[in-house]
């Protein structure tokens, strides 16, 4: 038959060629071998000259991974990289040469990269969960929560049981403020492994975002149950409860995290506010007095020893205290601390003084019109000119119009004064 070439169909000469190929790949296969034995030996000067020889006949994917790896255990993690380049221009669609070099990538800080290789290896593995769950990861590490999310969502879907992609999700939901879906996963977590010291803090601030004090404290008391006395937990429940201003329940945590020495200067200015508001006032002052020693220009300290002295009737510290704190103040605190001095001031019957700090409380806020109602009784008391205090009371009912609280009061006091000017007329 033309064109046909029967040579080519002689078994002995196939078997010949089968038997050189055999021959051919014998010394590679042995040398991996041999390869493999020296890394297992951490000999790894001696692999990687083999690996040397070995490329220098025939480039080789898997050699370039083996080299990759010797360099990331001798600290070389841009040879490394280099090698793994090497790998994946070899074998552009192998995912576990992208996957390596996306995590060396990761380890040099190159998170941007990372994803971008990460991404080519799940195209190549859609089925993969783990190198998804990856993928979700490099993306919280550029802080692209969302698409973080959208990644371990359908993981999610495809196994809902797996703790550790349940609390990547969580992660995720918490960073996308996703707060009860993150509790769900967080809780799910708990449930079969009550020892994730982390869920355990990620749950007492979401429920803190809710709200939720009761959660607080049942979340604290599950964590100090396998936790105990943990600083970190002690302190994210007190702190908590502060911020949603259960001062009552705060202060337990607050005394079992302070009990345990390394006095922080904020920790006990927020127990010192926590004695106040439950009204330990001797206990209270106790302590903001040693925050006071720690720093005696903060404002909060200063404003909040006024505030204990003064219902302890120690005047002249509240006033001094008071002082300090108007000096070391910022403007939209002042309004206040200046009402308290002047509250301090007529206590004291100084009444001038006390009418200065009104005056200035009013100054640096005029929509907090019920300091003039102050203004005009305490001029009532002291002076005997009631004109002033009529004035005072007349720009109250002025300026606060419809939402005057003490209307009434004011009314009726104006309809006083009018009849004692009237009288003295006469």
């Amino acid at each position: 038959m033309p064109g046909l070439n029967l040579s080519s169909l002689n078994p002995s000469r196939m078997f010949s060629k089968w038997i050189a190929l055999f021959l051919w790949a014998v010394p590679f296969i042995c040398a991996a071998q041999n390869i493999d034995l020296l890394i297992l030996n951490k000999n790894y000067t001696l692999a990687l000259l083999q690996i040397e020889k070995c490329l220098e006949v025939r480039p080789d994917a898997e050699l370039y991974l083996k080299q990759a790896t010797i360099y990331r255990q001798l600290s070389k993690p841009l040879r490394a990289a280099k090698s793994l380049e090497n790998s994946i221009a070899l074998d552009s669609t192998n995912s576990k040469y992208l996957v390596e070099y996306a995590e060396l990538q990761s380890e040099l800080g190159n998170h941007y990269k990372a994803v971008t290789f990460y991404r080519r290896a799940v195209d190549y593995s859609m089925e993969d969960l783990d190198l998804k769950c990856k993928l979700g990861k490099a993306y919280m590490n550029i802080e692209d929560y969302q698409r973080a999310f959208e990644v371990f969502s359908t993981i999610q879907i495809k196994d809902s049981t797996n703790l550790v992609y349940n609390k990547q999700l969580g992660l995720a939901a918490l960073k996308t403020d996703r707060t009860d879906l993150a509790i769900r996963m967080f809780e799910s977590v708990l449930e079969h492994n009550p020892n994730d010291f982390s869920a355990y803090i990620n749950l007492v601030s979401l429920y803190l975002k809710n709200k939720n004090a009761v959660h607080i404290v049942r979340t604290s008391d599950r964590a100090l149950y396998f936790f105990p006395e943990n600083r970190a937990i002690l302190l994210r429940e007190a702190n908590s409860l502060y911020v949603l201003k259960e001062y009552e329940e705060a202060i337990p945590p607050f005394k079992r995290y302070l009990a345990q020495g390394d006095s922080v200067f904020d920790v006990l200015e927020n127990y010192g506010i926590s004695l106040y508001f439950i009204q330990d006032d001797i206990r209270a002052r106790k302590i903001l007095e040693k925050c006071f020693a720690l720093n005696p220009t903060d404002q909060y300290v200063n404003f909040y020893l006024g505030l204990v002295c003064k219902r302890l009737c120690d005047f002249p510290k509240s006033v001094e205290y008071m002082k300090m704190a108007i000096a070391t103040s910022q403007p939209a605190y002042l309004t206040e601390m200046h009402h308290l001095l002047g509250q301090v001031f007529g206590l004291q019957r100084e009444f001038k003084k006390s009418i200065e700090s009104l005056l200035e409380a009013y100054k640096c806020n005029p929509l907090k019109n019920e300091v003039l109602v102050e203004i005009a009784t305490t001029y009532e008391e002291f002076d005997s000119n009631k004109e002033l205090a009529l004035n005072y009371y007349r720009k109250y009912l002025k300026e606060a119009g419809s939402e005057a609280v003490n209307s009434e009061y004011a009314q009726e006091r104006i309809r006083k004064i009018k009849e004692e000017l009237s009288f003295r007329k006469k």
